[in-house]
Formats: C-alpha cells, structure tokens, sequence
C-alpha cells in the first residue's frame, strides 16, 4: 500500500479532530448507543493507533468547523463526504464508510400525500416548486452539487425555514417537522431512524429522491489543506495507514457503522465489503452479517 509524499523536515506533533453535537455523527456513549456515534468509535481508534504524535478532541459548533478549516488550523474533521482530489479547504482520507443516499424525510400523516402528489421516489424539483409544503434545513447544511443547486434555483427556498441553531441543528430542523412547524427537510435516511428510535419525535418517515439515484456514498476523513507544513498530507499518511492495517477491519469499528445505517440501508453490508474492504484487504477477510 502506497501513501502520499510529504515533506518530512516539519513533521506533525499534533491532529487536533474537530466535531460537533450533531446526532448520530457525534454523541455521547450510553446505553442505547455503547459505541457512541458514527464518527466516534472511529476517532478512538485513530488516536489510539496513531501514537506519535499528541491528539485533541475538539467540540465546536458546526458553522465553526468551517471556520477552523478555512483559516488553516491543524485539523482534521472525521465526518465528511469522500472525494478523489482535494478541494480548497479540504485533503481526504482512504474511503471510510458507506452511506445511503439522500432522501426526504416528513412525517407519517403528510408521507402518502407527498407520495401521491410528487412520486416514488419523490421528484425533488417538483416537491421544492410546490409552496403548498414549508422546506426547513440546517443553516450549514450541504448536500449533493445537483440537489444544492435544485434547492437554490426553487422559490421554496427563498421562503425557506433555515435553523441557525449552534447548539443541533439537525434536531432543531427534526423538532419543528414533528411538531408540524415544517412539512419537510432532505437528509440521510438514518437521521430519520435516529430521532424515531432514539428521541421523542417518533413520526418521521423517510422517502427516495429522484435525483440521488446513487446506490451508495462514500464518506472519509477531512484534513484542512490551508494548514502549513503540508500537514494534510502528513496527517494523513498516518491515518491512512491506521485505518488499513486496523481500523476499517476491526469488527467494533464495523458493528459501529452498521448499529447506526443498516436499518434503512440494507445493502450496508455488501457495499461496505465491495467498497471499503476489498481495496485494501485480502478476498479472505469478508465480514459476516452480523460481525462480533
């Protein structure tokens, strides 16, 4: 396995990982969630394997991890969407896990109407022309470039209801949908599995997009380019080799992701082989249903 070239003569002495309190990416362990959340079983095991250089966990609000991106701190951000090449802010890691595309989430009574009026799966422009339903999101909230530009170039959004919430901008977007304030956000649809099975908001529903056919997505750990030293690429030469001699096989690792996405994603399994696995592990370590 091959890693990127850095320039050793400024070596790193710290990664500090940023993250915030936005459920099920980042919360604290309990007894309905032992591992914590999606991201935090995998910063553990990052810090516990890479042991030459200081680590520091740092909670922030969202819209500040943006801002510790963009003025070129050492940081790193363990929740992001995976791409090929880096982009202005961001260096990306080895593929981590595997998400499920985005969907629409409303509520059990509006479900069938949104259904009967906009299709299966729901055609998002037409849903997001349709000023009959009120669209909220989090403030900061990004999606795919196709969708980002639907929601932009729509009417909806410009009466858009934004939660500018620094403390969960997820729940508060989920808290107005349930309590009928809203008739409808776009996230993943393990944010919908999350608040019926883990809070008080037990009506939301999830439902397919048109425009997010993709059968899976990719996510990855996000180093901030703008930090000098080339610590992007040094931070993550260390990552990338923790997370394939360690982290991406290691059945707590894996329970971990599938505890919080196979519920609505049913093909976790197989895409987290093919995807993840496969690249950097022999064709014998596949995993079973239900690791250990």
């Amino acid at each position: 396995m091959r890693y990127g070239y850095a320039d050793n003569t400024h070596p790193i002495k710290e990664i500090v990982w940023l993250q915030s309190y936005t459920p099920p990416f980042h919360m604290d362990k309990d007894s309905h969630a032992p591992q914590g959340g999606i991201c935090d079983n995998l910063t553990e095991q990052l810090i516990n394997s890479i042991d030459d250089v200081k680590h520091t966990r740092l909670i922030v609000p969202q819209e500040r991890i943006n801002k510790h991106l963009n003025e070129g701190d050492n940081v790193c951000f363990p929740c992001v969407i995976h791409k090929k090449t880096a982009n202005g802010v961001l260096q990306f890691s080895t593929p981590t896990t595997v998400y499920p595309p985005f969907s629409v989430l409303t509520t059990q009574k509006l479900a069938p109407e949104i259904h009967a009026k906009h299709g299966s799966p729901i055609k998002l422009i037409h849903l997001l022309s349709d000023e009959q339903y009120v669209y909220g999101q989090a403030a900061a909230r990004k999606f795919t470039s196709k969708i980002n530009k639907i929601i932009e170039n729509t009417t909806v959004y410009h009466k858009a209801s934004l939660s500018w919430s620094s403390e969960n901008e997820s729940q508060a977007v989920i808290a107005r949908l349930s309590r009928g304030f809203l008739d409808y956000t776009i996230d993943y649809p393990f944010m919908g599995d999350y608040f019926v099975n883990h809070s008080k908001f037990k009506n939301i529903v999830s439902l397919p997009i048109e425009e997010d056919p993709r059968e899976f997505v990719l996510g990855a750990i996000g180093c901030a380019v703008r930090a000098p030293n080339d610590f992007a690429t040094k931070a993550l030469n260390k990552i990338n080799k923790a997370l394939h001699k360690q982290v991406l096989q290691s059945p707590a690792y894996i329970n971990s992701q599938r505890f919080w996405l196979e519920q609505s994603f049913p093909q976790f399994t197989k895409h987290y082989q093919q995807q993840i696995l496969n690249p950097i592990a022999p064709a014998s370590s596949a995993i079973t249903s239900r690791s250990n």
